[in-house]
């Protein structure tokens, strides 16, 4: 498939964000469909969590300092802390693991919880 930037406006705030190629590869490689966000990074990060389980794709993990991040289905990134991983850690915390997660809210912002193994 060929990608190229796409210019995009934010459905929220009206400014105009770029679609990356980064972005659209990202989204491929790791099985999802490739969309363009309906918003700009900016407001993607002020919204609220929302409810339920999201796909994601562990970016990389540190046992070291027991956090990493998850690649979610936009292509954005979103911290994990290991206390926020259910079932099995070593399934779950491998780097490109495809995982299911929830969000919440903390005083840092946006955070996946009930990180656990996508079948």
């Amino acid at each position: 498939m060929t990608y190229r930037d796409e210019m995009k406006v934010c459905d929220n705030c009206g400014k105009k964000f770029v679609f990356r190629v980064e972005d659209q590869r990202r989204q491929a490689q790791m099985g999802f469909d490739v969309t363009a966000p309906d918003l700009c990074d900016d407001c993607r990060r002020e919204q609220p969590a929302q409810p339920g389980l999201h796909p994601g794709i562990v970016k990389w993990y540190s046992n070291e300092k027991s956090f990493g991040f998850i690649i979610q289905s936009d292509g954005s990134e979103i911290f994990f802390h290991r206390s926020g991983v259910t079932g099995d850690p070593e399934k779950t915390l491998h780097d490109g693991s495809a995982v299911w997660y929830e969000l919440q809210e903390t005083d840092r912002g946006p955070q996946a919880y009930n990180v656990h193994e996508r079948e």
